[in-house]
């Protein structure tokens, strides 16, 4: 059955939760990119896929605006008809095991891919070892936090162009949820951790900065984050450069599944 594709999210959710959610670890980039989408005010311009076999969902995509399209792990005649669902994608984040079978439907078209990065998706397992901490103490971000954390975002953003994150994404929507931890020191914010919305008791662990170029204060606020994320989830995740894996696993995570993104090879169609 070819692949079924829509602009409303919500209509998305319906088609494909259920699927997602019954490996919502490794599905929880995809829930968390719709469920973004999907309380953003006035959200235009995503596309978000299905696709079914003897009647079940058993693949689905998402694909915002900036960014790679998001597949979830991709039966075999799903991936080899991925390309004709969606032939002007530049991106394509896959699971490892999927890269060839990708690679191949978009070779099709005469489109070539190539990997761009390697991600690792980590499962927080135990609380680690607290090292020393800095001085000061976290607490949980509140409203009137939002204008600092604004701007602080401004900042990681300038220093980190190629961040395509949406400040709802990143600050808003995990404010509202109670998903940012602020450490502060002598009464003053100066690092602060956020993650994603809970969703199917599943949550991710976002950015963890400090604005003043250390990473003391934002790594302790990063492990006060953890921990409270593990008081109202079941499943608390960081997705990561495969060069990074060793700072989360002295954090107590461990890793769960290798995701790859594929990118247009330059001078093809579609690369901007």
């Amino acid at each position: 059955m070819p692949w079924r594709a829509t602009t409303e999210v919500d209509r998305f959710l319906t088609e494909a939760e259920p699927f997602l959610v019954r490996d919502a670890v490794a599905n929880n980039t995809l829930l968390t990119e719709a469920h973004f989408w999907a309380r953003l005010p006035g959200a235009e311009g995503g596309l978000f896929g299905w696709w079914r076999e003897r009647g079940e969902v058993e693949a689905a995509f998402v694909l915002l605006p900036d960014h790679p399209m998001l597949c979830s792990p991709l039966p075999r005649p799903a991936a080899a008809g991925l390309a004709t669902a969606v032939p002007d994608a530049v991106g394509v984040g896959v699971e490892a095991s999927d890269v060839e079978a990708v690679v191949a439907s978009y070779a099709t078209l005469g489109v070539t891919l190539g990997p761009a990065a390697r991600l690792t998706l980590l499962r927080r397992q135990e609380a680690a070892p607290m090292g020393p901490l800095p001085e000061g103490h976290a607490r949980p971000a509140i409203p009137r936090d939002l204008p600092l954390l604004h701007e602080w975002f401004r900042v990681f953003q300038a220093q980190h162009p190629e961040d395509r994150s949406h400040v709802a994404f990143v600050v808003d929507h995990p404010l509202q949820d109670g998903g940012i931890a602020v450490w502060e020191r002598d009464g003053r914010p100066v690092a602060f951790a956020s993650r994603t919305p809970t969703v199917a008791s599943t949550t991710r662990m976002g950015l963890a900065f400090q604005p003043d170029g250390g990473a003391e204060c934002a790594g302790a606020a990063f492990d006060a984050a953890c921990a409270e994320a593990a008081r109202v989830a079941d499943h608390v995740l960081v997705l990561c450069g495969s060069g990074t894996t060793p700072t989360y696993e002295s954090r107590g995570f461990v890793p769960v599944l290798e995701r790859v993104v594929l990118r247009r090879a330059t001078g093809d169609p579609g690369q901007s």
